[in-house]
């Protein structure tokens, strides 16, 4: 996938990403995931569950959810949401 338009096409990546939390079912982390995303924050998530082989029970199925460091302060008040 091309990403056109970028103007740092040089050594630094176009975004730092930090991690905002750990959740330990894969669904609810989708589901977080697009909420950030409604809110315009750029999202990643890590861990076992989406290899291969799903891991759904345990530390295993713990995905963690990396956040752009940009909009760290929206993905914040997102997870406050979430998970009131």
């Amino acid at each position: 996938m091309k990403h056109h338009g970028h103007k740092h096409d040089g050594d630094q990546p176009s975004e730092a990403y930090e991690p905002l939390t750990k959740i330990g079912d894969p669904t609810e982390a989708n589901i977080l995931a697009a909420m950030l995303r409604s809110e315009g924050v750029p999202v990643r998530l890590h861990g076992e569950s989406f290899g291969p082989y799903p891991v759904m029970i345990g530390e295993l199925a713990e995905v963690e959810v990396w956040v752009g460091a940009e909009h760290l302060e929206t993905a914040r008040a997102v997870l406050e949401r979430f998970r009131a």
